[in-house]
């Protein structure tokens, strides 16, 4: 439902609307008047509200003592935030800083939900009161920076889940891993949304947000090929067992923690700069499955990566064990230690392309991953 529709349903118009905000508020020349939120962005329903924001220069002692206001106009809620264009350029100039800085996922995230949310809105509203282009675009947020931060903030959240989750395991708190797995799918599908520049941070449109990426979105994930579009996967990843029992508890953690790392090694590369290397494995091979196959194991939930210029590092959350380096080709075997690939599907796709001549043996890599304890057996089925 876009704007226009609404206020139709609401009996009420988009002039109306801003006489309504000039007689609550007042409206000067250089202010603007942006509509934000679900509505603008086609997500909203009839049961939404109108949210703007206000964007002024002027004095404090013109503008009512609370900057966040509500009206009703005609039989329409309007949410009115009041935000100061000085404050606009401060937390601006900070997005724009973090984006120039040097990544690293431990960095601390210097920007409040509420900043963020508002960052995003900045970026997609609608001009309402007729000020010129210009204006706004002096002060929109760089949709690439705030990608970065989007995925920045589902990187900790989810390394915090991770080791939270070998802890639930530990203690056979299966019902907890569950509810820990489902959270941290959240953070992937976060992640997963700000590599295709979808910025807006609030949980409840991660499914929506998902419909919007392109059919293709699977292909570019090291992971076993999907037909199903990212909302079914999502879907489906998300269902919990019928009981938290031990086995399927565990299978049911191990996918997403699969899913996620996969996820978020793609949108670090995606979104972080050409230095991290990513390799796609690509057709993969179509090998009839057979009795003495080897399944490649789990991944540990809290087996983490860091990308270097032409090498990879994995270690363990919160430990201070054994690292292992991988080069890209090596990654993408580790990225499909899912309980469900072959050895022989994994080795047949390091031999297939360029550079098949030097490919690493995955047996090799397995052994390292072992003996690091990195990995976990595969379940049988």
């Amino acid at each position: 439902m876009n704007m226009s529709e609404f206020l139709s349903r609401k009996g009420v118009d988009l002039p109306s609307v801003v006489t309504g905000v000039e007689a609550a508020v007042g409206l000067h020349a250089d202010d603007v008047l942006l509509g934000v939120g679900s509505i603008v962005e086609g997500l909203g329903n009839s049961k939404s509200d109108i949210d703007l924001l206000l964007i002024t220069a002027r004095d404090q002692r013109e503008l009512p003592s609370r900057d966040e206001l509500g009206l009703v106009i005609s039989r329409c809620l309007i949410d009115l935030r009041i935000l100061r264009t000085s404050w606009i350029d401060e937390v601006i100039g900070r997005l724009r800083r973090c984006g120039q800085a040097r990544w690293a996922v431990t960095h601390p995230v210097t920007f409040t939900p509420d900043e963020r949310s508002l960052l995003h809105r900045l970026l997609h509203g609608r001009v309402l009161n007729g000020v010129r282009q210009a204006q706004i675009e002096a002060r929109m947020p760089p949709r690439a920076d705030l990608a970065r931060l989007k995925l920045q903030v589902a990187r900790q959240m989810g390394r915090t889940i991770q080791v939270d989750m070998v802890g639930y395991w530990e203690s056979g708190d299966y019902r907890s891993l569950v509810f820990a797995a489902q959270e941290l799918l959240g953070h992937a599908v976060d992640a997963l949304t700000a590599g295709y520049g979808l910025t807006n941070p609030t949980p409840k449109w991660r499914h929506r947000l998902l419909d919007l990426l392109p059919a293709s979105w699977a292909h570019a994930l090291v992971l076993r090929p999907t037909q199903a579009s990212a909302s079914q996967q999502y879907w489906r990843l998300h269902r919990a067992p019928a009981e938290p029992d031990e086995r399927t508890a565990l299978e049911h953690a191990f996918r997403i923690a699969t899913f996620t790392r996969a996820v978020f090694a793609w949108a670090e590369g995606h979104l972080v700069g050409p230095s991290r290397p990513i390799w796609q494995p690509d057709p993969w091979p179509a090998l009839a499955r057979r009795p003495d196959d080897i399944l490649l194991p789990y991944l540990d939930f809290d087996v983490d990566f860091a990308f270097g210029e032409d090498r990879v590092t994995l270690a363990r959350l919160n430990e201070f064990g054994e690292t292992v380096e991988v080069t890209p080709r090596e990654l993408a075997v580790t990225l499909l230690c899912d309980g469900t690939t072959t050895a022989r599907e994994a080795e047949a796709l390091l031999q297939a392309g360029d550079g098949a001549a030097a490919a690493p043996r995955v047996g090799q890599l397995l052994t390292r991953l072992e003996q690091a304890s990195f990995t976990v057996p595969a379940m049988s089925r």
